[in-house]
């Protein structure tokens, strides 16, 4: 298990081209994230919905369109995964996890919490994104989750659009184990109100 989270740490170290000492996940003796929620350091990042094969958008994409995970989505997905084991599945047995990256360039993460009370709990993405509002933060520029099986997508529930819906513009970047969706895609008629000051 060792040697599985150094190589993955060099690989985003190297992804990112960041020093040892300027990224470090925050893992214990036995290599489990410590904080699932909070901030977890600075990274650099051009997450966007992409239209052309270099990142450049020419003309807004399709709402609807899924593009294909590239190496800094795999990347977001690997820490989703890796601080789904942190959730609170007592009932459905259901884990997922989120990995939110702020304009700021912060990440926060996000776990679901069950309760006896069904509707009491929290999705992952809502944990994400209280975290990071708690924070300060207002802008955010794509999160992507993973559920218990990794080879499946794990689309965010009802709810869970609609409060991402509020802070992030239709083409905000949803990474899922299928790809990149776009919030508008995944919420086309999202509730919003004219003023929101």
């Amino acid at each position: 298990m060792s040697r599985f989270f150094d190589k993955f740490i060099n690989s985003l170290r190297s992804l990112f081209s960041l020093k040892e000492e300027e990224f470090r996940l925050p893992l214990d003796e036995s290599n489990k994230l410590i904080h699932p929620m909070g901030s977890v350091k600075k990274i650099a990042h051009t997450f966007r919905t992409r239209s052309t094969q270099d990142g450049r958008i020419s003309t807004p994409p399709p709402l609807s369109e899924v593009y294909p995970l590239d190496d800094e989505s795999d990347a977001l997905l690997a820490i989703a995964k890796a601080v789904r084991d942190k959730a609170y599945a007592n009932y459905s047995g259901f884990q997922v996890g989120a990995a939110l990256v702020a304009a700021s360039g912060q990440m926060y993460l996000g776990v679901n919490i069950e309760n006896a009370a069904y509707p009491a709990g929290i999705c992952a993405e809502r944990s994400a994104f209280c975290a990071a509002i708690s924070a300060g933060e207002r802008e955010f520029t794509a999160i992507a989750i993973m559920g218990s099986d990794e080879n499946e997508p794990c689309y965010p529930c009802g709810i869970c659009r609609q409060f991402m819906s509020e802070f992030c513009p239709p083409e905000f970047p949803v990474i899922l184990a299928d790809g990149v969706h776009s919030l508008g895609g995944l919420m086309p008629c999202a509730f919003s109100l004219e003023d929101k000051t």
